[in-house]
């Protein structure tokens, strides 16, 4: 006879389907070879009759209905360690975290800015001198007009120091810090 692969195959499986049940039964027998048939024969004995070569006849019309039954039985009461259970699908894994990255290093933060005077707020409307007498700047702010020399205060905030170039020189007082303002055509 002549096995294809495909029957070679099915034997293959059906051969590890009965090494398996036979390993994994709770109640399977143990022993030597010879202790296992015989064990076999007299299982066989009690559902059918046993052939001289060793084969099994049943007796399906009276045994079916109990040996089925205390099959199903035995069967029902098998039950898997549940120890075992997580085991079949444990996962192994080698990942090792990487260090966690150095801490940056300090960096001193940047100082704030200094701190700066606000626009000057005023308008040069004009001046007036007399002749051989300190000149006159008129200044606005919004609706008022201050009439200013140099050395005068304004609102306690501005001082006048000087008129040059074109240029009249106000310090803001909070601050220290000096700004200009262009006089224009006017002088």
């Amino acid at each position: 006879m002549v096995l294809t692969p495909r029957v070679k195959v099915l034997a293959a499986v059906a051969a590890a389907i009965a090494v398996y049940v036979l390993v994994s039964a709770p109640d399977a027998p143990t022993g030597t070879p010879a202790v296992v048939a015989k064990r076999a024969r007299v299982a066989a004995s009690d559902a059918g009759s046993v052939a001289p070569g060793g084969a099994v006849r049943r007796n399906v019309s009276s045994t079916s209905g109990p040996d089925a039954s205390s099959l199903l039985a035995r069967l029902s009461r098998r039950v898997s360690d549940g120890r075992a259970a997580p085991a079949l699908f444990h996962t192994q894994s080698w990942y090792v975290a990487p260090p966690p990255p150095p801490p940056a290093p300090y960096v001193e933060p940047p100082p704030p800015p200094a701190p700066t005077a606000p626009p000057l707020p005023f308008t040069v409307m004009g001046s007036y001198a007399r002749p051989g007498d300190v000149a006159v700047y008129f200044l606005t702010r919004g609706d008022r007009v201050f009439d200013v020399r140099v050395g005068d205060t304004i609102d306690h905030i501005y001082s006048v120091d000087s008129a040059a170039n074109g240029q009249l020189l106000l310090t803001y007082l909070p601050l220290k810090l000096q700004q200009s303002l262009a006089l224009g055509g006017s002088q």
